[in-house]
């Protein structure tokens, strides 16, 4: 996952780890996971974060491929 992107997102919102997890639908703990690169979301909560922040769903299912749009 692109981190870069979901951390911009949530500065633009002014969201704590704790409001955004709840926008996700996911705990704390596995909003940091993903944040910390441990756990790549699933196709279905790849979806919704893409629904929500409008980051593209390939950014959040393949992290690190740069080549990826």
């Amino acid at each position: 996952m692109r981190i870069a992107n979901l951390v911009e997102y949530k500065a633009k919102k002014g969201l704590s780890g704790s409001e955004l997890a709840r926008e996700f639908g996911i705990t704390n703990a596995h909003l940091s996971m993903l944040l910390s690169g441990k756990r790549i979301p699933s196709r279905r909560l790849a979806q919704r974060i893409s629904e929500i922040t409008g980051i593209p769903i390939l950014n959040l299912l393949y992290p690190g491929d740069e080549a990826r749009p």
